[in-house]
């Protein structure tokens, strides 16, 4: 991830291409005068505006110069005696004044907000004071008049960089979290189906081995169509995760949800509970995501039912009654909530129904049983 200093090192890395373009103007100054003149103090203002130039190219990475407060001071005071000496040899001639503006920026850009406005305060009155020195004091106010706007506009401009360098980073940081939660919550939504899903073939297909297991030697022919049955339901099982995992349980092709609990009861026939299904209303057509976590909440009632009920008769319920909600039901006549053992199941099932303006509720009557009760706004 991104951090802010990273931002601040990119821009560092491209503001400094103007340094150069700033205190060029300076030195130029100071070196025609220098060589126009042919007197050293010139000569000497150019090469300390090189000097200050090159250090101010040098990008503060290599330094090291955030959180190192002597390597930081050392860095400044060599620049600031380097500005200082090209000011005063060039006796401020031309436009070598500008020559304090990347240093200003600087200033505001590494240092803390009053530690930087107080670097910035010194440089503007180091400068209007140099001034006065070789102007007269006459020249003290309508420099400093006319100065004060550019140091304002360096420290404020370079202010509100950082500032939208921090704002960009916190939205930067936020869509790189978004985007996590995002992969987790479809890594979190592909194992709920997996679970549902295949948790539930499993179930069943056990059922099934282990009736053919109990009547293979009293009737081979149930126990050979018992283990059918399972092969297929491994089949339906397979290709179930793989719709899963693909995400390609959308309306396309899809059975109508009494059909496919239809479905679901007969692949349940041969072992265990026996298993009824009631469709009460209207039939009417429903949204593809109410009516896969329909079928997925049956299958996981079913689950538990064949898991720890022990019961001899169970129940799915699909009731279109109310035009406002559809409610579906998963009743058995078992030991009731003792045996509901606590796992991810109704977890899962109750955050997916959630997700959809539903809840989930259950009960155990007084005379014995379990019931599942769902109901989804449709």
């Amino acid at each position: 991830m991104k951090t802010l200093d990273s931002w601040r090192v990119s821009k560092w890395s491209a503001a400094k291409l103007l340094f150069p373009a700033t205190v060029a103007l300076g030195c130029l100054s100071a070196l025609l005068d220098g060589l126009s003149l042919r007197h050293w103090p010139g000569l000497a203002s150019a090469a300390c505006a090189a000097a200050y130039c090159a250090i101010g190219m040098i990008d503060y990475r290599a330094l090291d110069l955030r959180g190192r407060r002597l390597r930081c001071a050392a860095y400044f005071a060599a620049q600031t005696l380097l500005l200082a000496a090209m000011l005063y040899l060039s006796r401020m001639d031309g436009q070598a004044w500008l020559c304090v503006m990347p240093l200003a920026a600087v200033s505001v850009l590494l240092l803390a907000p009053w530690t930087a406005a107080a670097a910035v305060a010194l440089l503007y009155a180091g400068t209007v004071g140099l001034t006065g020195y070789f102007y007269g004091s006459r020249a003290v106010v309508p420099n400093a008049l006319s100065l004060f706007p550019a140091f304002g506009f360096v420290a404020l401009f370079t202010r509100v960089a950082i500032r939208e360098a921090e704002a960009r980073q916190r939205a930067e940081d936020l869509a790189e979290e978004l985007e996590t939660l995002a992969v987790i919550q479809e890594r979190n939504r592909l194992a709920r189906e997996i679970h549902d899903s295949l948790g539930h073939f499993l179930t069943t297909i056990q059922v099934q081995l282990e009736a053919a297991r109990t009547i293979h030697a009293a009737a081979p022919d149930r126990a050979l169509a018992a283990v059918a049955k399972a092969e297929g339901l491994a089949r339906e099982a397979l290709a179930e995760v793989r719709r899963s995992v693909g995400a390609l349980y959308a309306d396309r092709g899809v059975p109508p949800l009494p059909s496919r609990l239809g479905e679901l009861v007969a692949a349940a026939d041969g072992g265990g509970p026996a298993i009824s299904l009631e469709v009460l209303g209207a039939v009417r057509p429903l949204s593809p995501a109410v009516e896969h976590a329909i079928f997925r909440a049956a299958q996981e009632g079913l689950t538990n039912v064949r898991k720890h009920a022990q019961a001899r008769t169970a129940g799915l319920a699909l009731d279109f009654g109310d035009p406002r909600r559809i409610v579906f039901c998963v009743s058995d006549d078992g030991r009731g909530a003792a045996g509901r053992a606590p796992g991810h199941g109704l977890a899962g099932l109750a955050d997916r129904i959630g997700q959809l303006g539903g809840s989930v509720a259950t009960d155990t009557p007084a005379g014995g049983g379990f019931i599942l009760r769902i109901e989804i706004p449709a």
